[in-house]
């Protein structure tokens, strides 16, 4: 079955996320579905974890690992660009669209200029949004 989940942020920016069961291919299943702030939240730590083997990979002069570890980032980038529900999000919605833009074209010219400082303020910029997606757990905890 499928669910659709929609998300928002402080009731300003729906994310519509749609979770499939997964099956016997492999996959994980769940009792409990993840809540959709969850998978949010696992995403942007996906990200970060692939940007720092990135810039490692580039001081470590393997550009094969930068690329692999910059085409995941920018692969997450877009299944959230995707999930993005302008109509509800108005314009915060369009913001984040716009911020996901510039992240991903910043991520693009990084794997093709290596440019480290380039990437840590990307880093710093997914960090900073993923903090907030943070706050917004612990206020629907509360």
């Amino acid at each position: 079955p499928t669910e659709i989940y929609t998300l928002s942020l402080h009731d300003a920016l729906p994310i519509s996320l749609d979770l499939r069961e997964r099956g016997s291919t492999g996959d994980v299943s769940r009792e409990e579905p993840l809540h959709p702030l969850d998978i949010v939240l696992m995403l942007y730590d996906g990200m970060v974890e692939f940007l720092v083997r990135a810039i490692k990979a580039i001081n470590d002069g393997a550009m094969t690992e930068k690329s692999r570890s910059l085409s995941r980032v920018i692969a997450i980038i877009e299944g959230l660009y995707g999930s993005i529900d302008a109509e509800a999000g108005g314009q915060v919605a369009g913001n984040l669209g716009e911020l996901y833009c510039f992240l991903m074209k910043e991520v693009s010219i990084v794997d093709l200029t290596s440019d480290v400082e380039r990437l840590r303020r990307a880093l710093d910029i997914i960090i900073t949004l993923r903090d907030a997606w943070r706050e917004v757990g612990v206020s629907r905890e509360s």
